[in-house]
């Protein structure tokens, strides 16, 4: 395993003085599989090459816009118009991305390095209306809902950093866990933590795509990195910032478990149990690099209730467990594999037991 430990500083950054500023939109998102195209404008002051690169979050430059600024346009609105494709001419995925402004050959405006990762307080999220989660944003943001049980296991990730346009916002669930074994709804000691931090300033959402990010990037050849610990700060201006801002998206991705039960995969299905058996956790090979970039521990709960722990974590884990006690009927077995980075694999298995122990 690579642990990585990232040293957190704090510096203060002034606001960046630009060749060229980057006007207020009109909308922060759009739908490029519509055919729509996304308008930035922009204001150069000197004529001459204006370029806008697109990029990633993890900083891929995805596409370069160029215009000649003549004389008379010095000073004025010009727009660059973007329509959500990349270099390949294809539609990019569901994402948040950051125009970069270069002028002249000289980037003058970079949002990233000034803005971003500023850690939104006191966000509560409303139920009021049956099957959605809403709640308000100013900026734009990337979003973290979970809902699991107090003191017990995290049992769903409802939306796992996802970039949010600002005004009100929906997001659909329908209450069970991530398996749809138990209604969390009818839980009395449900908890739902919902948390989030400020995009770059002038970030561009894109809606309408099924694509994976994460596999779109490979088929670009981009590589994952971690950010070096100098880039890292906890603080900008006086504002609090998210370390989960620094963080490439793969290492925030719900990471996918696989169980066995006395080594036989586990599916969709109860899985009846006469005794004692063993639990085998393995994560699956797409997001162990992930996973190995900090440590992890992995946690072991029956019916919503912490059972065991191994916290130097590692897999393929096996766990052997007696059901003593439990009453004859369905129970349910958690596992949380949960980096230190803050991503959290989840799976929830129904189990029969078929005699008191």
């Amino acid at each position: 395993m690579v642990a990585r430990l990232i040293i957190f500083c704090i510096a203060a950054y002034p606001a960046l003085v630009s060749g060229v500023t980057i006007a207020d939109y009109a909308t922060h998102a759009f739908n490029p599989g519509n055919g729509e195209q996304f308008e930035i404008p922009v204001i150069p002051e000197e004529a001459g090459t204006l370029v806008v690169v697109i990029t990633t979050a993890d900083g891929d430059k995805v596409k370069r816009l160029e215009t000649t600024v003549p004389d008379s346009a010095v000073g004025k609105r010009v727009v660059v118009k973007w329509n959500g494709r990349d270099a390949n001419n294809e539609v990019v995925p569901d994402e948040a991305y950051v125009p970069v402004v270069i002028m002249n050959g000289e980037t003058v405006n970079s949002p990233a390095e000034y803005s971003g990762g500023e850690v939104i307080e006191g966000m509560k999220p409303d139920f009021s209306s049956k099957g959605v989660i809403s709640f308000r944003l100013d900026q734009p943001s990337r979003i973290l809902i979970r809902a699991g049980i107090r003191g017990g296991p995290l049992m769903r990730t409802i939306a796992n950093w996802d970039p949010r346009a600002p005004g009100k916002n929906i997001v659909r669930w329908d209450g069970y866990d991530k398996d749809g074994i138990v209604n969390l709804m009818e839980e009395p000691a449900l908890g739902v933590l919902l948390t989030g931090f400020r995009l770059p300033d002038h970030s561009i959402i894109t809606l309408g795509s099924d694509k994976d990010y994460s596999k779109w990037r490979a088929a670009h050849g981009w590589p994952d990195q971690m950010p070096h610990p100098e880039s890292v700060v906890l603080q900008r201006n006086g504002e609090r910032l998210s370390r989960h801002f620094y963080l490439p998206r793969i290492v925030e991705r719900e990471p996918k478990l696989h169980l066995k039960v006395n080594n036989e995969p586990v599916g969709d299905q109860s899985v009846s149990i006469d005794g004692p058996f063993t639990i085998t956790v393995d994560l699956d090979s797409t997001d162990q690099w992930a996973m190995d970039q900090s440590q992890y521990e992995v946690a072991f709960f029956i019916n919503g209730e912490f059972v065991a722990e191994e916290e130097q974590g590692y897999v393929p884990l096996k766990w052997r467990w007696n059901p003593v006690g439990l009453e004859p009927g369905k129970h349910t077995l958690t596992v949380n594999v949960s980096s230190f980075n803050g991503a959290v694999g989840v799976r929830t298995v129904e189990f029969i037991t078929n005699a008191d122990r």
